[in-house]
């Protein structure tokens, strides 16, 4: 450890040293990366020993997966210094002397985060701490409540009425608080949810604080039936807010996806009055809020490690832009370098959380979801503006992205390939009609609007039939069922939690090879080529999370 621990310092007097360099000079970076380079090593080769409950806990260690993140972002900041230098080197070092210190700044935190981390697995491997409730998702916490429910049943089950309040204070009292953090994930989702989803969020969260109030309160009822009716309240309870929250989590996706395409970041540039800038900020800072929420639920739902990473450091890139980029923006005439520059790291970043969400995103879950929306479209047409056509419409180009994705459409079938085609003509064909300046006819948009409904729920049709076929043979999925076989035939995917049993969710796809591509192969243009770059790329291979 105390090895780490200098090499970490030596980090950070490296940093220090950057912020005075010449212009164009790397070799401080050079050195910087070798140093990092010799301290990711070792610690890749020694975390089992300074973390050895992690891998048997799930991957929950908050300090381990916050040095993941820094890992993650000190790479990150690194190739975004590559550019500054090579840019320096050819403008000059007042070129992006603002750029420089605000990527040196987050490596200089990430370096400071590490060692307090490291500090604090040394110190919970000597005191044996274990993770608080704050540490966990709402996934997790989900499962501990269902958990703590079903393991409560199964002793009512064997237990006499005298022995009732034994169980009680083992089992509820943790359980009320596990229930408290659940409503806070939740609300925390529902202040920035789309408008319709908001009060069905608020009040499936009341409905579940009653329902645990009265499973608490009457922790002395001796009646076995009683107590197992009001576990079972509870328990549905649980499962109606994890369920609307998947509906509602995919609605968002949805809609802020489209306002992205919509409202580029790059409008702020040409705004022509202080009103409308004031509004692309303010919609600007709201989608950021979304896309925040979103990656914490896609991190939540994700089970693979690489994929949580890589989303917490898209998150931590965009949270770290979204103070200063609106400003680069607006004073892009007077520092033109620096803008591009963090425009083009906001939309790198973006990209790769985009096709990382896509890639967590059951497929058929999300077809669904765009089916339900479009039919309530269908439904209306005739009321709705011109603009509510264009939206849903828009809404199809998310699925149209969805299977853009390789790893997506290699899961289709030849006929949901096929489908596929035919979702992709009249998506355009729609959004062709939608988009004419004249007025037409709402019979007409209605017609395609039904077409692409119909070839819609046939390619969802046709993903059943492939996943059925997939899962009638393969014998890594179990038969029968089982009391945590929560089933909603339309929506939901069977996914694997920690407890033996298993439970049916929405949003996050099943698969058991999952591998999430290296972030630089999402890059929007290609990386300027020099010195620095095989360094980066060492770096990059041996920061891989195995």
């Amino acid at each position: 450890m105390e090895s780490l621990l200098r090499q970490l310092s030596i980090c950070n007097e490296l940093i220090g040293q950057g912020a005075a360099c010449t212009a164009g000079h790397i070799d401080w970076l050079n050195e910087f990366c070798a140093t990092f380079l010799d301290f990711a090593s070792e610690l890749k080769a020694h975390l089992p020993e300074v973390a050895p409950k992690w891998a048997a806990e799930g991957g929950t260690n908050i300090d381990v997966e916050t040095i993941f993140l820094c890992l993650t972002q000190v790479v990150t900041c690194i190739t975004q210094l590559e550019r500054t230098i090579n840019i320096e080197g050819a403008y000059g070092h007042e070129a992006t002397p603002m750029t420089r210190l605000h990527f040196l700044d987050r490596i200089d935190w990430c370096v400071r985060r590490i060692y307090v981390c490291l500090s604090q697995l040394d110190l919970q491997q000597a005191n044996g701490q274990a993770n608080s409730l704050e540490d966990h998702t709402f996934v997790e916490l989900m499962d501990l409540a269902l958990d703590h429910l079903e393991a409560f049943m199964e002793t009512l089950a064997n237990t006499t009425p005298t022995n009732l309040l034994c169980i009680v204070e083992k089992n509820e009292l943790q359980l009320g608080s596990i229930v408290n953090h659940i409503v806070r994930h939740a609300l925390a989702f529902a202040n920035v949810a789309l408008e319709a989803d908001k009060k069905a969020l608020s009040e499936l969260c009341e409905t579940l604080l009653s329902e645990c109030a009265t499973f608490l309160e009457d922790s002395g009822e001796l009646n076995p039936g009683h107590r197992k009716l009001e576990a079972l309240s509870l328990e549905r309870a649980l499962y109606g807010l994890e369920t609307y929250l998947n509906e509602a989590l995919l609605h968002l996706i949805f809609a802020s996806l489209v306002e992205l395409e919509n409202t580029p970041i790059r409008k702020l540039r040409h705004a022509p009055d202080s009103e409308l800038t004031e509004q692309l900020v303010h919609d600007f800072d709201t989608n950021m809020d979304r896309i925040q929420q979103i990656g914490v639920l896609a991190i939540a739902f994700s089970q693979d490690i690489k994929t949580k990473t890589i989303v917490r450091s898209c998150l931590a890139s965009l949270e770290s832009l979204d103070a200063c980029i609106v400003p680069a923006l607006q004073s892009s005439a007077q520092h033109p370098h620096h803008a591009d520059i963090l425009e083009h790291h906001l939309n790198e970043e973006m990209l790769i959380f985009r096709n990382l969400i896509h890639e967590i995103i059951d497929s058929r879950s999300l077809i669904s979801n765009y089916l339900d929306m479009l039919a309530e479209s269908i439904h209306m047409a005739v009321k709705s503006p011109p603009r509510d056509h264009l939206l849903i419409v828009q809404m199809g180009s998310v699925l149209e992205e969805h299977f853009r994705l390789p790893v997506n459409h290699s899961e289709l079938s030849d006929d949901g390939k096929r489908l596929h085609n035919d979702f992709m003509l009249i998506l355009s064909e729609c959004l062709a009609v939608v988009s004419l300046s004249t007025p037409v006819e709402p019979k007409r948009i209605v017609k395609r609007l039904k077409i692409l409904y119909s070839v819609l729920a046939k390619l969802r049709d046709a993903i059943d039939k492939n996943k059925y076929a997939h899962d009638d043979s393969s014998s890594s999925v179990p038969n029968g069922s089982s009391r945590r076989q929560f089933t909603n035939a339309t929506r939901t995917l069977l996914r694997s939690c920690k407890s033996k049993s298993k439970r049916q969710r929405s949003f996050v796809r099943q698969r058991r090879d999952y591998l999430v591509p290296n972030p630089q192969n999402f890059s929007i243009s290609n990386s300027i080529s020099h010195q620095g770059d095989l360094i980066s790329f060492q770096l990059t291979e041996i920061l891989r999370i195995n």
